[in-house]
């Protein structure tokens, strides 16, 4: 199968790419920084290159050129969107779409994309049951509202066109690089393996952690 992951050198994309690569997948990355591709663990067998998701003309003419089965979007902004809302707007919702409208034009199978647990809210909106996902949205941040929108749009491109789109909810990622987005837990870790007094900012915030690894099985 040829797959095209867009968002190809963050976190997760490296080892996703890996997995497929592995289970013997045709893949291309896309990404703004392709260079990164070979620090990231990029396999050298998938070629990544180089585009702006948030233009709509990069993804358009990277998804024609690879002419993908599926599409993977893995671009998105975490954390930093408080300090910068436009920027991280055009990624989670423009680039979003993009990868959506790209992928009806050129009659791609399927696209999967990086939704998130953000868009439930706190559990104390759902006592202690189990959440899932047929439960109202009740995320406030702004992260949280740009993938409540990414889900109202993937809904309509089903609604309207048909497409076969599937969204994950990912937890708090966490791995062994983890430098950008929600680092507190990672800090949390690494200050108790190291013997430092550990800081809880609030004791009322819940993080549900899952390793890189397995959250990168569950894109593949």
């Amino acid at each position: 199968m040829s797959i095209l992951v867009v968002g190809a050198t963050g976190f997760i994309g490296p080892r996703l790419i890996r997995k497929l690569v592995a289970r013997g997948e045709s893949v291309v990355g896309m990404d703004l920084n392709p260079g990164a591709a070979t620090f990231a663990g990029v396999p050298v067998g998938a070629p990544v290159v180089r585009g702006d998701v948030t233009q709509f003309e990069d993804v358009m003419r990277t998804v024609l050129d690879v002419k993908p089965e599926r599409l993977i979007n893995l671009a998105y902004g975490l954390g930093a969107g408080e300090g910068n809302p436009h920027q991280v707007m055009r990624l989670d919702i423009l680039g979003m779409d993009n990868c959506f409208e790209a992928a009806r034009l050129a009659g791609v199978k399927r696209v999967v994309y990086a939704s998130s647990i953000a868009v439930s809210g706190q559990q104390s909106h759902f006592g202690d049951r189990l959440v899932n996902e047929d439960d109202p949205v009740h995320g406030t941040s702004q992260y949280a509202m740009h993938k409540i929108f990414n889900e109202f749009q993937a809904r309509k491109y089903i609604k309207n066109y048909g497409m076969s789109i599937v969204g994950v909810r990912p937890a708090n990622v966490t791995g062994p690089d983890k430098v950008r987005g929600s680092v507190d837990h990672v800090q949390i870790m690494v200050d108790a393996a190291r013997g430092r007094p550990v800081h809880l900012p609030n004791k009322a915030m819940m993080r549900l952690l899952i390793h890189v690894e397995d959250i990168a099985e569950v894109f593949a």
